[in-house]
């Protein structure tokens, strides 16, 4: 071996050396880059109606410009008017409502934006606005919790909600019950709740691949990491005697078990906690599935907690139809005006008619029809009903797995409340029962309480 072929030996064994003394360093950076076409997502594909476009921000969060960076909140004067007619329905039920509505991401973690982005987003006008929609709330006579406060939130404070997604962390979740307990402490009725010590401990890692980097990812074609936080469960500090809870729980996937938001609510009340919520729905059919349930017309809660994720929803007209027969047990206990029976083979069939035996004066919401129909896992239903004037209103019916049983007012906006209610005919949705279905028209006023309910009432002031 001559001298150069040494040299070079040598100098490979120092390099060997030097590596096993001192592991390489690397600089971790962002994995992901918005591309052009993020700005603005096209609406018709799954998971990116609504978005608007998305806004990259600092440490790696993401924002929703029509969603997240709004600055208009609330409600028009019917959808209000409607939400106080089911607040009334519910208290004449025996149930006190209380709303929870967080603030958007943005007003929230608004500091995250680039400084242009920061600019355009008009934070302090959504901040009067969000302010101004609670205060509309509680003039309905509805608890609503202060989560404006929310955004007083000090240095250091752990994260409300997920870089990335559009659900509330469990820290988040745990800082929302806290004041939701505020609230409820004042309402009168759950003075006599059942009591109970319950605690949340941490409980592994709840990880979230979310909707909006899902977003990115179908508009760039880039991937985003998962991110972590501590998961949290809540459990009885003693065993407890099996109590129906009087709490009841409805909301969106923000009120699922991952967040512990009902753990939080019964560490915070001290009472039992019923979950009603749908983890893959929304708040209104969460709502509607329970007012609908065997649960709910067996005993109505002292206390619903209905947790929001976005308040645009309750401006569908159709909801509040729906909800308040719901409440009331559509046509149990009351006589029928009008009744049928069909089936649903063959296209559309008429069910109801206003006219056999002389036209009755059936107008407006005092006025509500009750379906049934024999198979219980139809989740679709087109209905149309005609008025005298030959003016027709097309429906669809839409629900969860449940008892097949659909309820509806008649509509009382604008001039339809002077409308003569006519007909009903019925028609299957492609690919569903092709079996029979019953129909009923009642009159129930929503201010009343159930028959039941009633009776009882009647019973305890004997």
């Amino acid at each position: 071996m001559n001298r150069a072929t040494y040299l070079i030996a040598a100098t490979l064994l120092v390099a060997a050396s030097d590596l096993r003394a001192a592991p390489p360093t690397y600089q971790a950076e962002a994995c992901c880059s918005l591309c052009p076409a993020a700005a603005s997502l096209d609406p018709s594909l799954p998971g990116l109606a609504g978005l608007g476009g998305l806004v990259e921000a600092r440490d790696g969060w993401l924002f929703s410009r029509a969603q997240d960076l709004r600055s208009q909140f609330g409600l028009d004067d019917y959808s209000y008017k409607q939400l106080e007619r089911l607040r009334n329905a519910l208290k004449h039920n025996g149930t006190e409502l209380l709303v929870v509505y967080p603030p958007s991401r943005g007003l929230i973690h608004g500091d995250k934006l680039q400084p242009a982005d920061r600019a355009r987003f008009d934070q302090a006008q959504a901040r009067e606005n969000y302010r101004a929609t609670l205060a509309r709330l509680r003039k309905l006579d509805i608890w609503v919790p202060d989560l404006a406060s929310l955004l007083e939130a000090q240095a250091g404070t752990p994260d409300y909600y997920f870089k990335g997604d559009q659900h509330w962390t469990p820290q988040g979740a745990e800082r929302t019950a806290r004041l939701v307990a505020e609230t409820a402490r004042g309402i009168p009725a759950l003075a006599q709740l059942p009591h109970g010590a319950y605690a949340s401990q941490p409980a592994g890692l709840v990880g979230r691949s979310g909707s909006l980097q899902k977003a990115a990812q179908m508009a760039c074609g880039t991937g985003y990491p998962r991110q972590f936080v501590q998961g949290y469960v809540t459990r009885p500090l003693e065993p407890e005697a099996a109590v129906e809870a009087d709490v009841v729980l409805v909301g969106s996937s923000n009120s699922a078990d991952a967040f512990n938001f009902a753990g939080f609510l019964e560490q915070y009340l001290g009472t039992p906690v019923r979950n009603a919520s749908l983890a893959s729905g929304g708040h209104t059919s969460a709502l509607m599935q329970y007012l609908m349930s065997a649960d709910y017309r067996k005993k109505s809660p002292k206390l619903l907690v209905w947790e929001l994720d976005d308040a645009d929803s309750l401006m569908q007209r159709n909801f509040y139809r729906q909800a308040i027969a719901a409440v009331g047990d559509g046509c149990s206990g009351q006589p029928a005006l009008l009744q049928g029976r069909t089936g649903l083979a063959g296209g559309s069939r008429q069910v109801l008619f206003n006219g056999a035996d002389g036209v009755l004066p059936i107008r407006g919401s005092d006025y509500r029809i009750e379906l049934q129909l024999e198979a219980p896992d139809v989740q679709q239903l087109g209905a149309t009903l005609t008025f005298m004037n030959g003016r027709q209103e097309n429906l669809l019916f839409e629900r969860g797995t449940g008892p097949g049983r659909f309820l509806l007012e008649l509509r009382e906006d604008a001039d339809w409340d002077d409308l003569t209610f006519l007909a009903l005919s019925v028609q299957a949705m492609p690919g569903g029962s092709q079996g029979e279905l019953s129909a009923r028209l009642c009159k129930a006023r929503s201010d009343q309480a159930r028959p039941e309910l009633r009776t009882a009432q009647a019973g305890a002031g004997s």
